[in-house]
């Protein structure tokens, strides 16, 4: 027996630096203050605001009436999650991207799409010195849009839309993941010049042209354009008061954009075995309880009431997590935990990233936010003193009890953070944490690689710098993933050894160290020694590990990305910029392998022209029939 699931997670994303609480409850008829001011969104809040479709309309769905499991059988719930615009919280957004949702992406229309964020709001916003220090609201568009295609597309990129009622036609064949576009604060465009767009060839007003500058700046080699549409695209003004009749028609357009693209989801309506549910309502009811962490063999005791064998419990953990509902991993040593409370575990993490108003800072407490690094010491201050009723506004009863539930579920939370990247336990130094563990999370690191560290690591003897292109989009977590995964082998050079866009790592058995970096387009990869020479085998052997890991962390995302391996043509330092430089390892031909140096194949011509020390190309290659290109697909 079968019932229809219809309910939906909505993500809502800040192409912008920040986006409001209220004004999202504003445009979708929430708000009842309607002269209270906006806030910032601080965190990430899920499922914080529940909306119901009723005769092809979107309404409030008040908390108390969720929370009565029956209904979510005879209504269509639409959650609405309204992401952070903090960039420290970038690294957590992989926690809630789903290909079973749509997205709203909203950006301020009044600026221009090449002005630097980081001018606007600092106070409320800062990203000085993180990678994205220089970012442009262009940047953070093609950031969100790209991260949407990246996590969220299962590689069926167009399907035929459902038949529904009061559906423009135009949305008969729809691409996936959808996303809404609303360009917001149109009351304020100051500009009101005119735009040329070359590719176009015409010219046009600016304000009837937002769209277009949009969709133009989009690389047509990513195929991102396929998921954005003119009639899925609105724009609406920010009063600081009441909307107007004309306003609020704007944001009734939205609305209504939201039901036909919620009705037109492939899994809107598909049927779930009841004994399912009824294993979810067990679940939340034990969530409703306190429980944060459910155990396997628990839970499987639990799904033997339901009916639910050990194979088809798979499938259910598989759909919960992928809506949203729990983090669950079935593999090795995640298998046997089960986290039920996703917004707990989050804010496990949310109170030890470098964002102030979250948590008062002691002067006595040893960390060094700039550099990632913080004391094992210094987690346990952190979650021993959250102010949970701020967040929760509960009882002190239920504080005591959710700082009890953190050190509880230490073990557990640090395993799933180093899972997903998140943050990593690494040796103690000597005056960082007096003995105590120490962890690295890599999303907090801000400090540059300096022009003194490229220029030792130029003078050691080191092998070709190897590089993984990634032509048409480089996930910005990926980096940190790899980060955090070479620690499973490999342990860091010194306390000083970590920067926001490079890691060393040191092989002791061997005397090899390597550095790992990243550019706008690559993954970088060298090796190097103090010794005399490098040793071949210790340079494969190191390439070998790492091209693993970026293996495995590719095979994580719902669509595969696709990525050139090879080197770099040109003696560049660590960490620039590579895109002139990059050489296929296939373009290495037989006949340069049997010389020292070879005419490079880019570069032949004029000035520009250069030969390659095919020696140090040589110290890296595997033997292998194909080594140019990999692409992972899930």
């Amino acid at each position: 027996m079968g019932y229809p699931c219809k309910r939906k997670i909505c993500k809502e994303l800040a192409a912008k630096k920040r986006e409001n609480v209220s004004r999202q409850r504003k445009f979708l008829g929430e708000e009842k203050d309607e002269d209270k001011p906006t806030e910032t969104t601080i965190g990430i809040e899920v499922h914080e605001d529940l909306f119901v479709i009723e005769d092809n309309m979107l309404k409030e769905f008040s908390t108390r009436r969720a929370e009565k499991e029956s209904q979510y059988l005879d209504n269509n719930v639409v959650s609405m999650t309204d992401f952070a615009g903090q960039v420290a919280y970038y690294a957590c957004h992989q926690v809630y991207l789903s290909r079973r949702a749509f997205y709203i992406v909203v950006i301020d229309m009044s600026k221009k799409l090449d002005e630097e964020c980081r001018l606007y709001d600092t106070d409320r916003h800062n990203p000085t010195g993180s990678l994205f220090h220089f970012w442009t609201y262009r940047d953070f568009f093609h950031f969100w849009i790209q991260t949407i295609n990246t996590y969220c597309n299962d590689g069926m990129s167009q399907r035929s839309a459902k038949n529904t009622t009061a559906i423009n036609d135009s949305m008969v064949n729809v691409n996936f993941p959808p996303v809404i576009l609303v360009a917001s604060h149109k009351d304020k465009l100051i500009f009101k010049g005119f735009f040329f767009l070359p590719k176009q060839g015409r010219v046009l007003h600016a304000s009837d042209t937002f769209y277009s500058q949009l969709e133009e700046s989009l690389y047509e080699e990513q195929s991102l354009r396929r998921l954005l549409s003119p009639y899925r695209y609105f724009e609406v003004e920010c009063p600081s008061k009441a909307l107007t009749p004309k306003q609020q028609m704007s944001i009734d357009l939205v609305k209504k954009c939201i039901v036909e693209t919620v009705q037109k989801l492939p899994h809107w309506g598909e049927e779930v075995p009841l004994k399912w549910f009824e294993l979810e309502k067990s679940i939340n009811e034990k969530k409703r309880n306190g429980e944060k962490i459910l155990k396997w063999s628990e839970l499987k005791e639990t799904a033997r009431d339901f009916s639910i064998d050990e194979d088809d419990l798979h499938d259910v953990l598989r759909f919960l997590h992928e809506i949203g509902k729990i983090i669950h991993f079935s593999v090795d040593k995640f298998k046997e935990t089960i986290i039920i409370d996703v917004q707990w575990f989050v804010d496990a993490f949310k109170y030890i990233i470098t964002d102030e108003k979250h948590f008062a800072r002691k002067d006595n407490i040893n960390v060094l936010v700039n550099t990632g690094r913080i004391s094992g010491r210094y987690i346990e201050h952190v979650w021993e003193s959250i102010d949970g009723m701020s967040d929760y506004g509960k009882t002190e009863k239920h504080h005591a009890f959710l700082m009890q539930s953190y050190t509880k579920h230490k073990d557990d939370i640090l395993k799933y953070m180093d899972k997903l990247g998140l943050m990593t336990k690494i040796e103690s130094q000597a005056g960082v944490s007096d003995g105590n563990e120490v962890y690295y999370i890599p999303s907090m690191n801000r400090t540059d690689l300096s022009s003194n560290t490229k220029y030792a690591i130029s003078q050691q003897p080191k092998s070709s710098m190897m590089l993984y292109f990634f032509k048409y989009y480089l996930p910005h977590f990926f980096f940190f993933r790899l980060v955090v995964a070479c620690f499973k082998k490999w342990k860091i050079c010194d306390e000083d050894s970590f920067f926001k866009n490079a890691a060393f790592y040191r092989a002791e058995e061997t005397g090899h160290y390597f550095v790992i970096a990243v550019s706008k387009t690559s993954i970088q990869l060298q090796v190097f020694t103090r010794d005399e020479a490098l040793k071949e085998e210790c340079v494969k052997n190191i390439r070998k590990t790492v091209e693993g890991y970026i293996k495995e962390i590719t095979e994580t995302f719902h669509k595969g990305i696709i990525y050139d391996i090879g080197f770099s043509c040109k003696d560049i330092k660590i960490a620039d910029e590579d895109v002139e430089f990059f050489l296929k390892e296939s373009d290495i031909t037989q006949e340069a392998r049997n010389s020292m140096k070879m005419s490079c194949p880019r570069h032949f011509l004029g000035a520009n022209k250069h030969k390659i020390d095919t020696h140090k190309i040589l110290m890296c290659l595997f033997e292998r029939k194909s080594t140019s290109s990999s692409s992972m697909n899930n």
